[in-house]
């Protein structure tokens, strides 16, 4: 597609929605999915494998992924994971036990991974080079809105008809994904066929040295995002904050979060990725080396908030860097190595603060997270004018 042909609202039916309702219907899944297990008689730790299944099957199911999509078209391969969702999320409803209940983690994340590899390889191709910072960050912003609206809308179906409505809402809000896709014609959705059949691994190591500098800095902003989201709750616990304020606290720094989102594509468009992936990074990195000074409710609010700027700074960039290093002939299976990295990132963060903080403490487990973000602005610096300058518009010729 054209720079005068493109539009972002032809992305509304076709990605953002569907992306938010999708995310939505993970939201609504995410927190009563350790509720039932407990329902069952599960202690918390063997409630907390449901949550870290799904996670890890985001990753895993990468491999596969790559292969529906290079077989069935990224149109398709949305439609059959919002099917896929649908199931999963039906069949936790019917609350037949923790293996129904791992098995619905499982397939609900093997959904996630599809989608979410049919969706990025899409905008690859579809979203010119130019576009793609603002285009991408409001992709951001549907994530980020779909995680506040799923829990809500899973909470109204609770209270209203119990628990495992819960898991009805995510079904629906997994059908709504479909039907938003189904409304799209084919060929609005259709991207260039890959040469290489789904074959993941050698396209991996063909682009190792793009997965091995800029991948692994996309996993490791993606562990710091994630790390926010499970060490932030564990320090207010620690500091004595009250499970009222707290939540009170992350709702407002997630509202900053959200509203902030499109400013990571207005700097990236004007002034490149640099200044929307390092800046985050050492943010993060600052604030969690000195977690140790935050001894209070109002000290935690600016953790809190800086974290939440942080995020917000960088929203859609691994989206755009996946899209900008992806060779084209070869797209959709570099994206998916791409993505097993990133979602590495969110699956390991759950087991670094866990191992960390039991051996040396919470405040040791934060900093030590903190110096990792450090590797990745480094590796973000070095390796962005590398793999991934950024574009630049061609010269008008003179007259």
């Amino acid at each position: 597609m054209t720079t005068g042909e493109f539009r972002k609202r032809q992305l509304v039916t076709s990605i953002y929605l569907p992306s938010l309702l999708i995310t939505a219907a993970e939201g609504a899944l995410l927190p009563i999915l350790p509720v039932s297990a407990v329902g069952f008689g599960f202690s918390l730790a063997e409630a907390s494998i449901v949550t870290t299944v799904l996670m890890v099957s985001t990753m895993v199911f990468e491999v596969p992924a790559s292969w529906i999509n290079a077989k069935i078209g990224e149109r398709n391969a949305m439609l059959v994971s919002t099917v896929l969702g649908f199931a999963m999320t039906l069949l936790a409803f019917f609350q037949l036990g923790y293996p129904a209940l791992i098995l619905s983690a499982l397939g609900f994340g093997a959904a996630h991974s599809i989608f979410g590899l049919a969706r990025h390889s899409l905008l690859a191709e579809i979203v010119p080079e130019q576009h793609r910072p603002k285009s991408m960050s409001l992709l951001g912003g549907m994530f980020r809105g779909g995680m506040a609206i799923g829990p809500v809308v899973g909470s109204a179906f609770i209270v209203l008809y119990g628990v495992e409505f819960g898991y009805l809402a995510a079904a629906l809000l997994s059908l709504a994904a479909g039907a938003s896709v189904l409304t799209v014609p084919a060929g609005r959705l259709k991207a260039t066929p890959s040469g290489q059949n789904g074959n993941m691994w050698a396209v991996a190591r063909r682009e190792a040295p793009k997965l091995a500098t800029l991948g692994v800095a996309s996993a490791i902003i993606s562990a710091g995002r994630t790390i926010r989201l499970i060490g932030l709750p564990l320090l207010a616990i620690q500091l004595g904050i009250s499970p009222g304020e707290a939540s009170f606290i992350f709702g407002i720094t997630g509202f900053i979060d959200f509203t902030l989102f499109y400013l990571s594509g207005i700097i990236m468009h004007k002034y490149g990725k640099f200044w929307s992936s390092v800046p985050t990074l050492l943010a993060l990195g600052v604030t969690y080396l000195f977690s140790f000074l935050v001894t209070d409710i109002l000290t935690f609010w600016v953790l809190a908030s800086v974290t939440a700027l942080a995020n917000a700074l960088s929203a859609g960039i691994n989206m755009i860097l996946g899209a900008d290093l992806a060779p084209k002939g070869s797209r959709g299976e570099f994206l998916a190595a791409f993505r097993m990295l990133t979602s590495g990132g969110v699956a390991l963060a759950p087991a670094m603060i866990t191992v960390l903080t039991a051996s040396i403490g919470l405040a040791g487990a934060l900093a030590s997270t903190g110096l990792l973000n450090f590797v990745g602005a480094y590796l973000f610096w070095k390796y962005l004018p590398i793999y991934a300058p950024d574009y630049k518009a061609p010269e008008q010729p003179k007259t």
